[in-house]
């Protein structure tokens, strides 16, 4: 494996406007001149690190670079290659996972409050390695306060793998058609691996990203999800978000009834920014909110029985890290 990390980080330009903590509700002149943090009063602006979908390039994410630079966020940009999901994920992903996690430490970056911006399955479970790297002993404390999921999680199953496969490589309908086959054989023999392991063991098996469901950290999480998306089903969402709410977890989600997988930002811009801006206000608010990883007690979030529904400038740098 290539011992580089190929990732995007884009640095907020300072600007003069005015900080606010959180936009003010119905006021749409505010709302387009406040920044979250802006450092004059020593404190730290929000890094978020961007995970993108399977076959990702970085002209996609950028433009959702776009909502957190134009609020004075630092912002890192990654996509996992294709192979690595599905061949051995944990040989593959949990050093890049460390990887990105030393990128705090070695910028300085470790003490900002730090955001997690998800898409996909193929987002959500590089996101589950870094839980586990951020875990890990020696790893410097990191602020998490908030996590965000677009399209995702959902169990890893055989039908959408392929689907998933099939469209994110490039290049002829023979050469999508055998990659989505050897995805099929792949899956078809970890799924009886599975099997196999549940009656050995008399344990059901947990993958990522599904695995996430029982993960310790109790920050805010963010869904944004669709019924229309053939991918990830809203009814996999929905019930990872009612687990998440049993064990304390504070949990907003957004809905739409039209918009294809990861497609949700384009087809609805203002109210995807309105939710990404309303949640990483909420969340830095909150006292308590953020889950500092390595330590064993983790504050509980309050959380209501139903999800909280929120619908109502930039140096930009391409690095590699050896």
């Amino acid at each position: 494996m290539d011992d580089d990390l190929e990732y995007y980080i884009t640095f907020p330009t300072p600007t003069p406007r005015q900080t606010h903590r959180r936009p003010s509700a119905g006021n749409e002149e505010e709302d387009e001149d406040f920044v979250f943090v802006n450092g004059s009063g020593g404190e730290k602006e929000p890094v978020v690190f961007l995970l993108g979908w399977l076959g990702a390039q970085d002209r996609h994410l950028a433009k959702y670079c776009d909502i957190y630079k134009q609020r004075g966020c630092i912002t890192i940009r990654y996509t996992s290659p294709s192979s690595f999901v599905f061949v051995r994920p944990s040989v593959r992903l949990l050093p890049i996972a460390r990887k990105l996690v030393s990128l705090l430490r070695d910028m300085s970056l470790h003490h900002h409050p730090v955001f997690f911006h998800v898409f996909s399955n193929n987002g959500s479970i590089l996101y589950y390695y870094l839980v586990q790297a951020m875990s890990e002993p020696g790893t410097p404390p990191i602020s998490v306060k908030g996590c965000i999921f677009d399209s995702t999680p959902a169990p890893r199953r055989i039908y959408t793998g392929m689907q998933a496969a099939y469209q994110a490589t490039p290049g002829s309908a023979w050469k999508k058609m055998f990659v989505s086959v050897s995805v099929m054989l792949y899956l078809l023999s970890w799924k009886v691996i599975s099997v196999l392991w549940t009656i050995i063991s008399g344990r059901l098996p947990s993958h990522p990203p599904w695995a996430l469901v029982e993960e310790s950290a109790r920050c805010p999480q963010l869904f944004l999800y669709s019924k229309a998306d053939k991918l990830i089903h809203s009814d996999d969402v929905e019930f990872f978000i009612s687990e998440r709410q049993k064990l304390g977890v504070m949990v907003v989600a957004k809905c739409w009834a039209d918009s294809p997988h990861v497609q949700h930002y384009r087809m609805h811009p203002e109210e995807y920014r309105e939710s990404v801006y309303s949640f990483l206000g909420l969340c830095l608010n909150q006292e308590g909110s953020a889950s500092t990883h390595r330590q064993e007690d983790t504050p509980d979030t309050d959380t209501s029985a139903e999800p909280q529904d929120i619908c109502k400038a930039s140096t930009d740098t391409k690095t590699k890290a050896e």
